[in-house]
């Protein structure tokens, strides 16, 4: 096997699980990952674990047929998912007022190319609100391109945290929990909080042998964040899901169902 597609949930299991080294990758020199943004901590773990320099990553829905953005060969930026497909164009849009963005401003994410959906089949008010009147569609995930025209994806729009105020993406904050490296794996929720709106929820897998507590935990993210941390920590063994989505609603329904509070 030389070419792997996997999402980031297995890259996090290739960056720091112990049975990887069990197993000859040797053959692996390729792998493209996509369904969720990368870290480029976890990007650098593969890249020098698996020794594979060509790790590439990808974005595109199905209402845009196909990727709308890769990473050139050759051409890795780290946490980026590459630069625009031909044909395609882009524009960022102001989450409050719906303005165009420039470099480096976080928004909406939307795509316009020939192989858009013409629409969503029976369903006209799903299209009006998915496709606008220049033919973009409106992606729902927050992201931002750089002087480069390299395209980062954040978090999907439903998904921020709203703390005190603040849009929190869930994928940066479990970014600063998995450069610990006592952590093996972590997801962070948003629970509904009367005071802050949300606070956010971390889940915690620890690396076998790690006895890292709540409290370290706490210290390292407040640190490393404009949050003063994720309010509480559960250790446990985090669910493989086959998307984010799935992943995120399995986390919040435990939180629910096991009466978690912060």
């Amino acid at each position: 096997i030389r070419l792997l597609f996997i999402a980031p949930t297995l890259m996090v299991f290739l960056a720091k699980h112990p049975k990887v080294d069990l197993y000859d990758l040797r053959s692996v020199q390729e792998i493209w990952c996509g369904s969720a943004p990368l870290s480029p901590e976890v990007h650098k773990q593969v890249e020098k674990r698996l020794n594979v320099a060509n790790i590439r990553q990808g974005y595109g829905m199905t209402e845009t047929t196909m990727g709308v953005v890769n990473t050139p060969r050759g051409a890795v930026k780290y946490g980026s998912a590459g630069r625009l497909a031909p044909g395609t164009s882009a524009k960022v849009l102001d989450l409050n007022s719906g303005k165009p963005l420039g470099p480096n401003q976080k928004g909406e994410l939307c795509f316009r190319s020939p192989l858009n959906m013409r629409g969503y089949c029976g369903n006209l008010k799903a299209t009006l609100e998915t496709v606008d009147d220049e033919g973009f569609v409106h992606s729902g995930d927050i992201g931002y391109y750089d002087e480069d025209c390299y395209f980062y994806i954040v978090d999907r729009v439903k998904e921020l945290i709203k703390y005190k105020g603040h849009q929190v993406p869930p994928a940066e904050v479990e970014s600063v929990l998995l450069k610990n490296p006592a952590i093996k794996d972590a997801a962070v929720v948003g629970l509904p909080d009367d005071f802050a709106g949300e606070l956010p929820l971390a889940f915690v897998v620890r690396q076998p042998g790690s006895y890292i507590s709540e409290g370290d935990i706490v210290k390292y993210v407040a640190g490393k964040t404009t949050l003063s941390s994720p309010d509480r920590d559960s250790n446990l063994d985090l669910p493989v899901l086959s998307s984010r989505a799935q992943h995120d609603n399995a986390l919040a329904n435990y939180a629910t169902e096991a009466g978690l509070e912060i």
